[in-house]
């Protein structure tokens, strides 16, 4: 019996999800997925980073995503990686809004390349971090093939690449985008 409560819930949350949604005055338009943009960092890099990136979407929940970068020894950044996780196709995005299994691409949007995020929280990383980075979002790639808007998500995906470099995440993965790396922020930031 409860499980059967649960998996109300959860249709309930979805349905109320999509309402919100169907609410908005304009539908954005599902981006094409491509594969992760990931550059060779530089070799003389002083430091790197690890970016976790939310925006909103006119009409949508919205979406986070990873960067990764290099500080050279002026301090100037340079972006190397661009990643997050998304329905793979048109048809999947659809249908990955009423709660279903569809297909998944750990990948990049065009918006994850010229849009700016509405939220983010950037940490200082080690090069060993930055390499295990690299190394996890190349498992999860080969892994991840199933988003799931309620189990599987661009936060589970953000929430797997903070832990890989030793960050809390939020528990809460069912969430709108820009408060979850908000509330990551407030969970990894020092108290006042």
């Amino acid at each position: 019996m409860a499980q059967f409560g649960s998996a109300v819930f959860l249709v309930a949350t979805a349905l109320s999800i999509l309402a919100c949604q169907t609410a908005q005055p304009a539908m954005a338009k599902h981006e094409r997925a491509y594969p992760p943009r990931i550059l060779e960092a530089d070799t003389d890099a002083a430091a790197f980073y690890v970016e976790f990136c939310a925006r909103d979407e006119a009409g949508e929940l919205g979406h986070s995503y990873v960067t990764l970068g290099t500080i050279d020894a002026s301090g100037r950044m340079r972006q190397t990686t661009v990643v997050g996780f998304l329905p793979k196709s048109a048809e999947d995005d659809r249908w990955s809004k009423f709660g279903l299994p569809v297909a998944g691409i750990v990948g990049v949007a065009q918006s994850d390349l010229t849009k700016r995020p509405h939220a983010r929280f950037r940490v200082t990383i080690s090069r060993a971090q930055y390499l295990h980075v690299l190394r996890e979002i190349h498992n999860l790639r080969s892994s991840w093939k199933t988003y799931e808007l309620l189990m599987r998500n661009c936060n589970n995906f953000v929430g797997e690449i903070a832990a890989s470099v030793g960050l809390r995440s939020p528990m809460v993965t069912l969430q709108y985008p820009v408060r979850y790396v908000t509330d990551l922020r407030a969970l990894n930031s020092p108290m006042p």
